[in-house]
């Protein structure tokens, strides 16, 4: 059996039991999320990205098995960090259903850590574009979780200020941070899709909130990586064209 085939095989296995492992909690993590939510976790629809980010996974792998020019040379540069990935996704699922909230948040950091691994590694030039694509929303919305799930993993401690400054204080402070690490990756990787994530969360995040100078700073956030997006969609149909 040819490295390629092993490498796909293994993708689609443990993908399949990721997948599995999301199936039979689902209702789980919605339900426990919603208890006595952080002010930076979004709407409940906003958590319907998974369901477009494991399709387009999906069609990732299937399309392994039949590429040949590129194959080769991309699992040789991603080899088992997939799975790493995906095992991690399981684990977190695992461990945020059991209120394990200390341990998902090293689990969903690791992962965060994973997928820029494989995001930089799919940012070579050389690499078609639908292999970057799944993992440009996959990152952007991993980074976004990661983010919520160390403020819900400190509420839940009943940590009520850090440094000086409440929970409300620190959203703030927060989306604006992630604000500028959307602008920094789309710009440093010609990457349209990357803040339009962000941009999604940011909407659901209104939407559960009615702070005013809290619906100030998300819409100027949602209005920066909106532009951000579309420019650098807009400078890659150039690189194209």
């Amino acid at each position: 059996m040819t490295s390629k085939k092993r490498l796909g095989i293994i993708y689609s296995i443990v993908f399949l039991l990721m997948l599995a492992v999301n199936y039979l909690t689902a209702t789980n993590v919605g339900s426990i999320a919603d208890e006595n939510p952080a002010i930076i976790q979004p709407a409940g629809y906003v958590f319907s990205i998974w369901g477009v980010i494991y399709l387009l996974l999906f069609i990732w792998i299937i399309r392994l098995f039949f590429i040949k020019n590129d194959t080769e040379q991309l699992l040789e540069r991603l080899h088992y960090w997939p799975v790493v990935n995906f095992v991690l996704n399981g684990a977190w699922i695992f461990t945020f259903t059991e209120r394990l909230y200390f341990l998902s948040t090293v689990v969903i950091v690791a992962l965060l850590v994973t997928l820029f691994v494989i995001y930089k590694k799919l940012s070579h030039p050389s690499v078609f574009w639908f292999d970057r694509l799944p993992f440009s929303i996959y990152f952007g919305w991993g980074t976004v979780a990661t983010i919520v799930n160390i403020v819900t993993w400190v509420k839940k401690n009943g940590i009520e200020e850090v440094l000086g400054f409440n929970e409300y204080q620190w959203t703030l402070a927060l989306l604006i941070i992630a604000t500028g690490i959307a602008v920094f990756v789309s710009l440093l990787h010609t990457d349209w899709l990357y803040p339009l994530v962000f941009a999604w969360a940011y909407v659901g995040i209104i939407i559960r909130n009615d702070y005013d100078l809290f619906w100030l700073t998300v819409i100027c956030g949602v209005s920066i990586l909106v532009h951000a997006g579309v420019s650098m969609y807009t400078g890659y149909k150039r690189i194209k064209n």
